[in-house]
């Protein structure tokens, strides 16, 4: 399933999704930290009652020995401490009902104690009153009556304190284990949270990674797709920023492809326009320089010699033109047949011969006489001639010319050394585009509008190969070619190149 979300929508379910994981996680872990902390609460508040309960007891049975004593001796001492231990056990009784105020059961059960609490004061504060007043006292603590009376609320009280009693040992008793559950638990519940937030950030981060992954790909195939002049992949769907991006590409591309269409039918248009009358003009020229409308002074002869030098210049330069429209149109015809590589080298080497000699330049090949390969020898020519005027426009006088040609079991390379001022590194991929030079006096100086290394790439890459430099600045340069020793297919074809 592809979502093509917008990339706010995406933030905000990366962010979200796991957010809400996490809150769900807090509260279940908060849930089961409360259960913990519950079950330590009630531990402390067993403890509580339970002390309480023992206290009331201990107290009932210590405020019968004080009466007991004072009825004896009638000392305000034990009266004192009488009074004090009726009035603990009241006080201890409340703190012992508020404690138990959330537990029915063991409430009820204090209920019946207070029942028999509140009888048995009773009769334990008439004895004390007889006793003070000097009456029978001493016949109310003797009578058997009274006496059974006395033990009877005693044990009644007694037993249901040490029933609320008994209950709250036995929580005690299991509340560390059920303490230790509820940690226990908690520690599950930190593992799975800590493990579901990680299984969904690795699911949502390779779940949309992926898909905004495939389209910016997509996108990026374009780029490269451009330049080779290949079709573009189909749009993408949906109206995300990838979708917009592509579209606007697309009609980037279009519009583009629409510029190159006008600019190729300008150059062929002016370059074939161009070609005629100045045809016409060198050959009006040529008939001049030879007298055929009399003889010219020699300033005129000057003249006219310079002019046709000129119209030579700009006839080679649409001569370029014109080729390089061919290339990015397709309609250059490459026609590949097996030739021989050092009389292809030989023949470009005889058409700079008379330019070398004008510079003062040598030549050097070193090649294998025997080494046979499938190109278009006429465009290898072409390339050949062109590298190797290069050469000799930027070497010094005196200098030679190196061309070696070397192969492998697949691959055809061909050199061109030269030791002029060389290729800065800046420059060294630039140079192979059209209507580039190293520096703008080239043109004004060495002639040349920067077609022709383009008219290189462009016939290499038709051959399946490759064009390069290498150099340092100062150190001369390298030129070289690299094309498949065997092609793909013999026979003439036509290859569709996009200028770059």
């Amino acid at each position: 399933m592809r979502l093509n979300l917008k990339l706010t929508h995406i933030g905000l379910i990366l962010v979200g999704i796991p957010l809400v994981c996490e809150l769900g996680f807090v509260g279940l872990l908060t849930y089961v930290n409360q259960q913990a902390e519950y079950e330590i609460t009630r531990q402390a508040k067993a403890k509580e009652i339970a002390y309480v309960a023992s206290g009331i007891s201990t107290l009932v049975g210590e405020a019968a020995a004080n009466l007991a004593g004072y009825s004896r001796t009638r000392s305000p001492f034990f009266k004192d401490r009488y009074e004090k231990a009726v009035t603990r056990w009241g006080v201890l009784l409340v703190d012992l009902e508020n404690l138990l105020a959330d537990d029915a059961k063991e409430l009820a059960t204090l209920q019946e104690a207070k029942k028999i609490e509140v009888k048995g004061r009773r009769l334990l504060d008439l004895i004390k009153d007889h006793i003070t007043d000097g009456s029978t006292g001493r016949e109310l603590v003797t009578n058997p009556v009274e006496l059974i009376e006395i033990k009877r609320m005693i044990d009644g009280l007694a037993t249901c304190l040490s029933t609320i009693v008994q209950d709250e040992h036995e929580r005690v008793a299991d509340g560390p284990e059920r303490e230790a559950k509820a940690r226990k638990l908690a520690q599950i519940v930190l593992g799975l949270g800590i493990a579901l937030n990680i299984l969904v950030a690795i699911f949502l981060s390779r779940f949309f990674g992926q898909n905004i992954g495939r389209r910016v790909a997509c996108i990026i195939d374009n780029t490269t797709r451009v330049p080779k002049g290949l079709p573009l992949n189909n749009p993408l769907k949906g109206g995300d920023e990838m979708a917009q991006l592509d579209e606007f590409f697309h009609r980037m591309v279009s519009e583009l492809e629409e510029s190159r269409k006008m600019q190729r039918y300008l150059i062929a248009t002016v370059s074939h326009d161009l070609r005629s009358p100045l045809t016409t003009v060198q050959g009006m020229l040529t008939l001049l320089a030879a007298g055929a409308y009399g003889e010219l002074s020699k300033t005129a002869n000057e003249k006219v010699e310079r002019a046709e030098s000129d119209i030579t210049r700009l006839l080679a330069l649409t001569d370029d033109l014109l080729d390089t429209e061919r290339l990015a149109s397709g309609k250059l015809e490459i026609t590949f047949a097996k030739a021989n590589v050092a009389d292809t080298i030989h023949d470009a080497v005889e058409s700079v011969k008379t330019f070398a000699d004008q510079h003062k330049v040598g030549i050097d090949v070193e090649c294998d006489k025997d080494q046979v390969a499938e190109f278009d020898r006429a465009r290898i020519i072409q390339v050949l001639v062109n590298l190797i005027t290069n050469a000799i426009k930027y070497s010094p006088p005196q200098s030679v010319v190196t061309i070696t040609s070397g192969c492998d079991q697949k691959w055809l390379t061909i050199k061109v050394i030269d030791t002029g001022r060389g290729v800065p590194a800046q420059y060294q991929e630039i140079i192979f585009e059209k209507f580039q030079q190293v520096t703008e006096s080239d043109a004004r100086e060495k002639g040349g509008k920067g077609l022709g290394l383009a008219i290189c790439k462009s016939i290499i890459e038709q051959h399946s190969g490759t064009v390069g430099v290498f150099s340092e600045n100062g150190s001369g340069s390298t030129f070289w070619i690299r094309i498949p020793l065997k092609q793909v297919s013999s026979f003439r074809h036509q290859i569709n190149v996009s200028p770059t």
